[in-house]
């Protein structure tokens, strides 16, 4: 990488929803870099392992749509260990298949990809206009120009660096816990006990206050386990992190012993991976033009600058002294273009869990049933915007019509 490169669109972050923005805003014709940390992209559907994708509507009725649909539907049709059959809860995805299959779409597409980069700051061309990014990596450090800026960092770090204000629940409820996601395979299936007998197992033996979680890979006697906990810690910060990495480790293995010695068909079971990453559920919130709130999304509340709509529970983890909380929506909400964009900066959009919400809104749109469509609209209002340098001007109605041409629901 040389020391200076220029493209239309620059996405920070290779997760679910920055994929689908650089996908959406190459397909509309902008020269579109994708920057991840990692190696390869999905963040946490991939290097988290965290499945299934949920979630995608109540009931029998999908309230989103869209490519992030048809992708996961083609997955489930190419192979029957590359996804379990679409449904309004999610399918479950084998990592690696994922992997490949947005690599590939995402290259389809003409996006341009860089791995292995990390952020370092943001430089302004003037006080509401980011000019480039520096980034760096093994080689050092290199500038990364471009005229739209979409932070996909899940962390919101490029609208912290550019000096946007954000909401953290740190010094008040808390952020919620972090977990380590595992696969454990080698389970003789047809010997399993049905969940309610298998709860009463963990009951009494419990290695923490979760609940039993198990979520059947596509590739028979292997299973997703999202079992480990643990809060009262800073997701942004590292010596957290490794504490809470190191905490959920010995937890996996604690579970599995559990699972090994108490439970039938789990007795030859092991750990296959536990996750590279582990599980933030919750950090940085910006405050954008609009901040999607509890009362938006209990109440079904509809925007006219809808871009994409949600019916995932509220579903906040415990935090310090908190309880969880966990309620199930009547009805699905929408979710503004507003919340995506800030009043500082002209050439910044947010997608993710990043973007503008209070803390129980974020606990339900921060799922990747919504990633999937919000990173879609994010990277077509990048495109757009390229016409007149702000996305705060972009035409609603034209981004509407555009991603209903991809079957989004908004």
């Amino acid at each position: 990488m040389s020391k200076d490169v220029k493209f239309d669109i620059v996405v920070i972050g290779g997760g679910i929803s920055g994929t689908m923005a650089a996908i959406a805003s190459a397909r509309q014709g902008s020269k579109t870099l994708l920057i991840d940390r990692y190696g390869a992209l999905g963040g946490m559907a991939t290097s988290g392992l965290v499945q299934p994708i949920t979630t995608w509507g109540i009931n029998d009725s999908y309230v989103i749509s869209g490519t992030g649909k048809k992708i996961l539907e083609n997955m489930a049709s190419k192979h029957d260990q590359a996804a379990t059959a679409m449904s309004t809860y999610g399918p479950t995805c084998d990592a690696e298949y994922l992997k490949k299959e947005l690599e590939d779409i995402a290259i389809e597409n003409g996006v341009s990809l860089l791995y292995h980069t990390w952020v370092r700051s943001v430089e302004m061309k003037s006080t509401d206009v980011i000019s480039h990014i520096t980034a760096f990596s093994k080689n050092g450090d290199f500038n990364i120009y471009g005229k739209v800026f979409i932070d996909a960092t899940a962390d919101g770090d490029i609208c912290a660096f550019a000096g946007v204000p954000f909401e953290s629940s740190e010094d008040s409820e808390g952020q919620q816990a972090m977990t380590l996601m595992m696969i454990v395979s080698g389970i003789d299936q047809d010997r399993i006990l049905d969940r309610e007998k298998m709860q009463e197992i963990w009951d009494k033996h419990r290695v923490n206050s979760r609940q039993l979680t198990l979520f059947w890979h596509p590739r028979k006697g292997s299973t997703y386990v999202n079992m480990t906990s643990i809060s009262s810690l800073n997701g942004l910060d590292p010596t957290d992190l490794t504490k809470a990495t190191i905490e959920c480790r010995k937890q996996a293995w604690d579970i599995l012993d559990v699972f090994r010695n108490y439970m039938p068909g789990f007795e030859n079971a092991y750990i296959e991976q536990t996750a590279p990453t582990l599980g933030i559920r919750e950090t940085r919130r910006i405050k954008g033009q609009y901040i999607l709130s509890a009362d938006d999304i209990l109440s079904g509340r509809e925007f006219n600058d809808s871009i994409a709509r949600a019916s995932c529970p509220i579903d906040i983890h415990p935090r310090n002294n908190e309880p969880a909380v966990y309620q199930v929506l009547k009805k699905s909400y929408s979710i503004p273009y507003r919340a995506l964009i800030t009043n500082e900066i002209s050439n910044l959009i947010a997608t993710g869990r990043c973007i503008s919400t209070d803390q129980e809104a974020h606990s339900s749109v921060r799922r990747m049933g919504p990633g999937f469509a919000l990173g879609e609209a994010a990277g077509i209002a990048a495109a757009l915007a390229l016409e007149n340098n702000d996305v705060r001007n972009i035409s609603i109605n034209q981004l509407q019509t555009i991603l209903k041409s991809y079957n989004g629901i908004i």
